[in-house]
């Protein structure tokens, strides 16, 4: 047997892969197959080391030569299905892990992942199996309990789900949300009666202007209600019934007893004896409202247009610093281009609503020869989300991605027609045009994976219908 060559032992090709020094792993690897081309621990980490380098093509073979060199090489196969899960590649994704978990039943992070595939799939009860398996190898594993409560919330079983929830904040991408106060969290065990609590926002600006509904019902326990919210939600919120006083995020809160994280409110009011919408017979009535006198300057800002007012987002926040939340940002939006059928209909006239990058596309496709009437763009004009209001307020209908003005034109009141990804977020459920948390939404769903031109068919003639009446 020969000797291995200096720098080319195991541990030396981990030490260059942990360093980042992926030429040099690269070519050890490549060097080690030269002399054994079914060597599958080099063919796996070969994998590895190319899709990390941005070559996933080369990367997917190298896991499959793997697969094939030893069939019983679980590691191969779950490798493969991590790329094929972030290439959506969903069936391919599954039948991978699938195969992890029957040579290896132990591989925890196989049956979580391939859970999560599975309820992107609207596969859920495997999903919520495959979850259990994860959980009962490993009850601390946190990313099993938080996409298992997500599960559980896609189906409308809420009681245990805001209980599992709260594993959320033990997932890696909770770092940025968590905050760390010196005064006790609550959670609905103790009494709130003369306490002053602080509700602080904790995720993004939709979720932000949906679970600050129950900031009334908390005041209701007898709490005076601090609510800390993201810039440019403080003119909005500070007209929310119950609210004492609203703080902006970033700026030291002033004294408070208590505080609670928005999205831990519906378990806290349920321990607190308080029923917290959503579920039958709840009330779902409009709670955030614009200031009469902002509505008055944006009605007179759009004196004179007979047609349906009708406002349009059609992308949420990209943010490529968060690559889960980017890569779902990525499925919710669409290109303002996909709009063009509804810019065609007789008797609409369309208002832009959208802001940040995705807002340039307006230019853009005026460029490229936008067929049908102009988009009407006043979004210079709106300085945060009480000016939004006031506009959405003189609109007849809002028409959005699922972003945070569709929870805004929800909030209010205002009718919203919602389009929703196929695997659409946790709090529309699997079916059906209506939500529990908002009474004027309707939803439009994909109905196969990245199929935007059939739900802007569906919207199309529904907006025709009305635009007719």
């Amino acid at each position: 047997m020969s000797q291995a060559s200096p720098g080319d032992t195991d541990a030396d090709l981990m030490r260059m892969m942990r360093a980042g020094r992926l030429d040099e792993a690269e070519a050890l690897c490549r060097r080690r197959l030269a002399a054994d081309p079914g060597d599958a621990q080099t063919l796996n980490n070969l994998g590895f080391i190319l899709d990390d380098r941005g070559h996933p093509d080369e990367a997917e073979a190298a896991y499959r030569r793997a697969a094939q060199a030893r069939p019983d090489f679980a590691q191969a196969h779950y490798n493969l299905g991590l790329l094929l899960q972030g290439q959506r590649r969903l069936d391919e994704a599954e039948i991978a892990y699938g195969q992890a978990v029957r040579i290896d039943p132990a591989l925890v992070q196989a049956h979580n992942n391939r859970g999560a595939v599975l309820r992107d799939l609207r596969r859920l009860d495997e999903a919520l199996a495959a979850f259990d398996t994860a959980v009962r190898l490993r009850p601390d594993y946190a990313d099993a309990q938080f996409n298992q409560a997500m599960c559980r919330m896609l189906l409308g079983d809420w009681c245990r789900g805001w209980a599992q929830y709260e594993w959320r904040w033990r997932i890696r991408q909770a770092d940025r949300a968590q905050r760390a106060f010196a005064r006790p969290l609550w959670l609905g065990r103790e009494p709130l009666g003369g306490r002053t609590i602080l509700l602080h926002a904790e995720q993004g600006l939709g979720d932000t202007l949906q679970f600050c509904r129950y900031a009334p019902q908390v005041a209701a326990l007898g709490a005076q209600v601090i609510l800390e919210v993201q810039p440019g939600l403080e003119r909005l919120l500070g007209r929310l019934e119950g609210v004492s006083r609203v703080e902006r995020q970033g700026a030291a809160p002033p004294a408070f007893d208590v505080h609670t994280p928005l999205m831990s409110l519906p378990l806290a009011l349920a321990a607190a004896g308080v029923a917290a919408p959503p579920g039958p017979g709840e009330d779902v009535r409009a709670y955030l409202s614009a200031d009469p006198s902002l509505i008055a300057q944006w009605g007179r800002r759009l004196a004179g247009a007979q047609d349906l007012r009708v406002g349009l987002v059609w992308a949420g926040a990209a943010r490529p610093d968060q690559p889960i939340a980017s890569a779902v940002d990525q499925r919710r939006s669409l290109p303002l281009a996909a709009f063009a059928p509804l810019a065609a209909i007789p008797g609409v006239r369309l208002y832009s609503l959208q802001k940040g990058a995705a807002a340039a596309q307006l230019g853009e496709v005026a460029r490229a020869g936008w067929v049908g009437g102009p988009i009407v763009d006043h979004t210079a004009a709106l300085v945060d989300f009480a000016d939004t209001a006031a506009l959405v307020a003189n609109l007849d209908l809002v028409i959005s991605c699922d972003t945070s003005v569709a929870h805004l034109a929800g909030a209010m009141g205002k009718p919203v027609w919602i389009l929703s990804r196929y695997d659409g977020c946790w709090r529309w459920g699997v079916e059906g045009e209506t939500t529990p948390w908002y009474a004027s939404a309707r939803l439009f769903r994909q109905s196969t994976q990245g199929d935007w031109a059939g739900v802007i068919g569906r919207v199309a003639a529904a907006l025709a219908s009305l635009a007719a009446d």
